[in-house]
Order: C-alpha cells, then structure tokens, then sequence
C-alpha cells in the first residue's frame, strides 16, 4: 500500500479514537451523575445532570427504561466502535485493511445504533421531560450504518478476491 495512504489511514485511526475518548469521558460523567456519585452540575448544553424521578408510578417505569436503555446502548454503541476502529488500526499496520471481523460488526452497529439514538434522543425523560421524541435521525444514522456496512463487505470481497488472484 502507498506509504501516504497507510499515513492518513493512521491519522484518520488515531483521530477517531480521541473522539472516542472524548465520547466516553462524556458518558462516564453522564452516569456518574446520574448515579448521584459526583455533584456538580455542567451548563453546557451537554445533559450532564441528575435524574429527576417523579411521583407518578405510572411515570417511573418510563423513566427506569430509558435510564438502562440509554446505558446500555451507548455502552454497546462506544464498545462497537472501539473495537471497530481497534482493527482499522491494526488492519493498516498489517496490511489487511479489510476484516471480516470489521464487517460483522457494521451490521451489528446498525441495529444497536437503532436504539442507541432512540434513547439518546430521549434522554430529556430522565431529567423530568413526559414526552417521546422520534426525529429523524432514529431511522436515518442505523440506515446510513447498514449501508456502510454493505459497501465495507463488497470491498471485503473485492480485497479477496484480488489477493486470490494474486
């Protein structure tokens, strides 16, 4: 591979993985705070504040859903990726950009990414909201990640069947 490409790959690598630190420093602080372990409140548009519960007992199961399904799909969301650009990273390095591994794991991302932004775009719940948002971008981003998925597997291929051919 070209010395300049296998450069800007890494590049690209190490840059995701910074924002992927960023992302999961946001969130451990998100469920810190919820939690009540840590105090202060941050005013910067980013939700890091404590859950408020309400009285309603109709309400509170609404509220426990949402609080366990945003934890877990962004967990499972930050985990994905993680591994996903983990492999970019080491596929460059060995000179195997392409894995099945890595296909495998676009598929997967779609349908977590599906309640991933189904619950993150409703995490105004766990702060006191009543109502449901359904927005665009719960259907569009899992779309866009299958699709991605589906380009990433026939480039699998054609990476193959070229390395059969030679």
């Amino acid at each position: 591979m070209d010395k300049k490409i296998i450069k800007s790959s890494k590049t690209a690598c190490y840059i995701a993985l910074s924002l992927w630190g960023l992302w999961t420093v946001l969130f451990v602080l998100r469920v810190l705070r919820f939690a009540g372990i840590i105090t202060f409140n941050v005013y910067l548009g980013i939700d890091i504040a404590p859950v408020e519960w309400f009285d309603d007992p109709e309400i509170i199961p609404v509220q426990w859903v949402e609080l366990l399904g945003y934890i877990i799909s962004t967990a499972a969301m930050i985990a994905l990726s993680y591994i996903f650009i983990h492999k970019s990273l080491r596929g460059v390095a060995t000179d195997s950009v392409f894995n099945s591994t890595n296909a495998r794991l676009l598929y997967i991302m779609s349908v977590v990414a599906f309640f991933f932004e189904l619950f993150d775009t409703n995490r105004q719940i766990i702060f006191g909201s009543r109502e449901v948002v359904l927005t665009g971008s719960v259907f569009v981003m899992p779309l866009v990640i299958l699709i991605v998925a589906m380009f990433y597997k026939l480039a699998l291929n054609a990476y193959e069947d070229s390395n059969l051919a030679i």
